[in-house]
């Protein structure tokens, strides 16, 4: 019993000891050039801002810029492929003429949409891994969560609204370049199709001819820039 007790004490005074050694371990790491390769760290994340166009029924641009907002995080699950989760936030604007159904009447529409995104994306590097310069494309699946308003010229008909839900498949194409070992900067471009004629709500009040001639799925284009960070 003495022993056993003994034992347990030994092990217990030792855990100080064993946890001090870890860090010292790591600190020797990160000596041995750890950030030499820019795939080392497990995690990175990225801040971006862009600039939108968007491809559906009210597609004409407006005195509005249409813009994006987006914080990105990267899980490396093996060399040169990492799993990105995405969270976005913008606006969508644009116009087009239209001949609603109820009144019979030709009018000029504006939509204005308040998003927010949550996608989920393989993102592959597709250039050298030891580069200090990065090319990457991703491919993925999201929803995205929509306020809109479309507001005809003409006072006669009435102004249309919506809040609603919907999956879209997000492609982006950006390139990040580290200027430290932990900073860096990230440009791209990306492409987002929607399950749904609805982002711009056109499809809603619109006559059996116009229907058929509808898009069956709505499509916005976008450029970002931004910070990209490396994370311990």
């Amino acid at each position: 019993m003495r022993k056993l007790v003994l034992l347990l004490l030994l092990c217990v005074f030792s855990l100080p000891i064993l946890a001090q050694r870890k860090p010292n371990f790591n600190t020797i790491d990160r000596k041995a050039n750890l950030y030499k390769n820019s795939y080392k760290n497990d995690y990175s994340a990225s801040f971006t801002y862009g600039i939108l166009a968007f491809k559906g029924e009210l597609k004409e641009t407006t005195e509005n810029q249409s813009t994006i907002q987006t914080i990105t995080i990267n899980k490396r699950i093996r060399k040169g492929l990492s799993l990105s989760t995405r969270v976005s936030f913008g606006e969508l604007y644009g116009q087009g003429i239209l001949n609603d159904w109820d009144f019979d009447i030709t009018s000029n529409y504006k939509f204005n949409n308040s998003f927010s995104a949550y996608s989920l994306l393989m993102k592959r590097q597709i250039n050298n891994q030891k580069s200090s310069v990065r090319f990457n494309t991703a491919i993925g699946l999201g929803v995205i969560s929509s306020k809109v308003n479309s507001i005809p010229d003409n006072s006669i008909l009435p102004t249309y609204y919506s809040n609603f839900n919907t999956l879209f498949i997000p492609i982006t194409l950006d390139f990040e370049y580290f200027f430290t070992s932990h900073f860096g900067i990230t440009i791209g471009s990306e492409l987002n199709y929607f399950f749904s004629d609805m982002i711009d709500y056109a499809a809603e009040f619109i006559d059996e001819v116009q229907i058929k001639n509808l898009t069956k799925m709505d499509v916005f284009t976008g450029f970002t820039a931004g910070i990209c960070i490396k994370l311990e």
